[in-house]
């Protein structure tokens, strides 16, 4: 069934990013389905209301159709909202759980195809023979520069955005104070995938005009 191209005041707010959701957007159009009505339905309170409306909306316009856990509540978990949803909307389930399963099998291998990152300062020690290799060790670790949790999900000029931000705190926070002398002369971002390095950026240092 193709996806109606010119939305009403019933399915506007949707923005699907796959074609399951497109479907069930197109059965809300068909039966003519207000947010606060299929929620109702559902059988979420009339005080969970707009949470129920901002998850549905969210579930309908998540590439996975929420079953990554991103919108929960104490309700229904990911798996029950879609099938209270199917059944309220009047939509067969079975002839969809392949589809379901697919997006529970990506979901699985997403993280396992995603690049890994890893930002550190490139830093001249001053270390003598005096140095234990322990010590050493340890003070290269003040060049590891923290990068958040989902950097790898970001698109590229979020990306870029965080790596200048964590570099400018970074130096901020050790240049001149780092142990052994250390003097901090550029960073590096490295790029592994299935445990091998596939890329490398250069970056120089906040006050320069490369940065």
């Amino acid at each position: 069934m193709s996806h109606i191209a010119n939305p009403s005041k019933y399915t506007r707010r949707y923005h699907p990013r796959h074609s399951l959701a497109k479907y069930i957007i197109n059965q809300i159009e068909l039966l003519e389905l207000r947010p606060q009505a299929i929620v109702k339905k559902m059988g979420y309170p009339l005080k969970h209301t707009i949470p129920a409306y901002d998850r549905l909306r969210h579930v309908l316009s998540n590439k996975y159709l929420g079953l990554d856990g991103s919108y929960m509540d104490k309700y229904f978990t990911a798996d029950e909202f879609l099938i209270k949803l199917f059944a309220v909307l009047e939509i067969p389930y079975q002839p969809f759980a392949e589809d379901i399963a697919q997006i529970k099998y990506d979901l699985a291998h997403h993280f396992d195809t995603l690049p890994k990152y890893s930002l550190r300062a490139e830093v001249d020690f001053t270390f003598t023979s005096a140095d234990n290799w322990r010590s050493c060790g340890s003070a290269s670790n003040f060049a590891q520069v923290h990068l958040p949790s989902g950097f790898a999900k970001l698109d590229d000029a979020a990306r870029e955005s965080v790596i200048r931000d964590s570099i400018f705190e970074h130096y901020q926070q050790y240049e001149g104070s780092l142990p052994y002398d250390g003097i901090i002369k550029g960073y590096r971002l490295t790029i592994e995938k299935s445990n091998h390095v596939v890329d490398h950026e250069e970056y120089g240092l906040p006050k320069s005009s490369s940065i």
